[in-house]
């Protein structure tokens, strides 16, 4: 995706779903179904809340500045950690202005941001590479470097495809599809970025630990989540820096 003139901002009124490909489409009205019943079916529960609390420590430690985009911002659930949001299901975004009436949240498509270029200090997305073809991530990648300063950066997450080998889980269809390692990130990345941090999530099979012993588990979760034993955990959240 080429980058248009300094200053310049995309023309995204309303998302064009007539431009999608079958697969988006699906993915789109997937999450327009759950909209409604997302924050309370996904994280009001021991397990959600979990995972809720150590992706909020890693974005605290890592973003910066204070244009902040959420990208895939889903119904606002990180919006108290940025400046705008945005997503490309409608019921999604609506859900999202209701809870963050003074934000700005965008109904576009991740690879399409209405913003001009350098806008953003950091943009982060979490449970959204994970959905996407190869490609696509690599469209992605090419916006998100559009829309950052120079030295901004990017957090996203990804399945460890190491840790999916080691106990043989096999994705089916779009739904967590995409599985990565670190070492992808120089192909899909194309010497645009530098990875300046990495975190392993989720490293022991926390919905198999009873409910009452999650919380005392999680500082010990946030350290081992910082040593090599991350190379192990099912997810992987990296930062990248824009270098160009």
């Amino acid at each position: 995706m080429s980058s248009e003139t300094s200053g310049s901002i995309r023309s995204q009124a309303e998302a064009p779903t007539e431009e999608l490909s079958a697969e988006a489409r699906e993915v789109v009205a997937y999450y327009d179904a759950l909209a409604s019943t997302y924050d309370e079916e996904r994280f009001g529960n021991s397990y959600g809340a979990y995972l809720d609390g150590l992706e909020r420590r890693v974005l605290r430690s890592w973003l910066q500045g204070p244009r902040v985009l959420d990208l895939a911002c889903g119904t606002g659930r990180f919006l108290d950690l940025a400046s705008e949001g945005l997503d490309l299901s409608e019921k999604m975004v609506e859900r999202a202005r209701e809870r963050w009436p003074g934000k700005r949240i965008h109904h576009a498509p991740a690879w399409s941001i209405p913003a001009a270029d350098a806008s953003y200090d950091s943009v982060f997305a979490l449970h959204f590479f994970m959905h996407l073809h190869l490609g696509d991530i690599r469209r992605v990648l090419s916006e998100c470097r559009r829309v950052l300063r120079r030295g901004g950066v990017l957090v996203f997450d990804f399945p460890n495809a190491l840790r999916r080998r080691l106990v043989g889980f096999r994705a089916t269809g779009w739904h967590g599809g995409t599985e990565l390692m670190a070492g992808d990130l120089r192909m899909l990345g194309g010497g645009h970025w530098r990875l300046t941090g990495s975190r392993g999530l989720a490293l022991a099979p926390i919905h198999r630990l009873p409910h009452a012993t999650r919380p005392a588990f999680m500082a010990a979760e946030v350290l081992l989540g910082r040593t090599p034993l991350k190379h192990f955990a099912s997810y992987q959240v990296v930062k990248l820096e824009k270098v160009d």
